[in-house]
Order: C-alpha cells, then structure tokens, then sequence
C-alpha cells in the first residue's frame, strides 16, 4: 500500500510530464506554423521571380501601382512617366539598368490586365502597413502629375482616383487612410 508522500510524489511527477508534454506540443505547433509561413515565403518569392522581378528588377516591384495608375486612362502622359521615373531613381536604381529597363519598358506598353492584377494580389501579401500607405501616396503623386483635364488644373481624374481608391482597399486599413486622408481636401 502507498503512503501518502509516495501518492503526492506520484502526482507531482504525472503534472511535470504532462507540462513537458504540453510545452512540446505548443513547440511542434509553433514550429509548424513557422515552417508554414516560411513555405509561403518561398512559394510567393518563387511567384514574383516568375512575373520576371529577379535581381535588382525585384527594387521596382512594389511600384507596380503607379504603373496602374498611370495606365488608367489608356495613356501613360509625359509627367506620369517622369514621376514614376524619379521614384525609381530615388531609390539609387540608375537609367540603363535592368530594373530602370523594365520599368520604362512597362511604361511604353500596358502591361495585361492579368499581369497588373496578380501584382496587386502579390503586394497585398508582401507588405505592411506603413509600405501600403506610402504606396497610395506615390500614387497619388503619379496621378496629380498630369494635373487636371489635358493637364489643366489640379484635379485628378475620376478614373484614376477610383483606380487608387481600389489599390487602397486591396491593401487594407492603413492604405485606406492614405487614401482618405490625401483625398480629404480635394
């Protein structure tokens, strides 16, 4: 028969393993989720390297909503272009290199519908929302630098301020604010 210490060294005992089991479960979890993210990583990675965003062309490829923005009315007018441009070179990526090729190259012919819209979707996964807000005010940029009607006035084109709105709400809260609150005065 068990004495009574023996029963409470007993229990003692069941209740640290069945900690250890507990925190080992909550370790294999963890490490699953992990592993998970890191596989989701890799499978995004993989999908923007396959839209042709390698090497230095992966700097641009957050700026793929200007290009939408600029294409909205059908055109890409001069100061769209330049303002895109100027982005890109502030971020030290020089004229003639791959990254600066392709994005003028998307500046001379629209990019499919197809290829605009699987950016969006990749975006979304990609950034926060800081990077998300700061992308719709680029936008904007884009937008009011044609100014208004033939580039008269200041006003942004219905087109694309719906354009931009669209991008703001695909990108969540933080990205909307951007988008309300530069849009606020106008």
């Amino acid at each position: 028969m068990l004495r009574k210490p023996e029963i409470e060294e007993e229990i003692y005992f069941k209740e640290q393993e069945l900690a250890a089991r507990a925190k080992l479960r909550e370790r294999m979890e963890a490490d699953a989720k992990k592993h998970a993210l890191e596989a989701r990583r890799l499978d995004l990675a993989e999908t923007i390297h396959a839209l042709g965003f390698t090497g230095e062309k992966a700097r641009i490829f957050d700026l793929m909503p200007l290009v939408h923005v600029a294409w909205i009315d059908g055109s890409v007018s001069r100061k769209e272009r330049a303002a895109i441009l100027d982005v890109v070179r502030s971020r030290g990526i020089q004229p003639g290199s791959e990254a600066f090729q392709m994005i003028e190259s998307m500046l001379e012919e629209r990019p499919s519908e197809a290829f605009l819209d699987e950016t969006l979707t990749l975006l979304k996964q990609t950034l926060t929302g800081q990077e998300s807000a700061s992308l719709v005010d680029l936008c904007v940029k884009v937008a009011d630098a044609s100014g208004g009607f033939l580039g008269i006035g200041n006003a942004i084109d219905p087109e694309e301020r719906a354009q931009i709105e669209s991008i703001a709400q695909t990108f969540g809260d933080s990205a909307l604010r951007a988008f309300h609150r530069a849009f606020a005065t106008r």
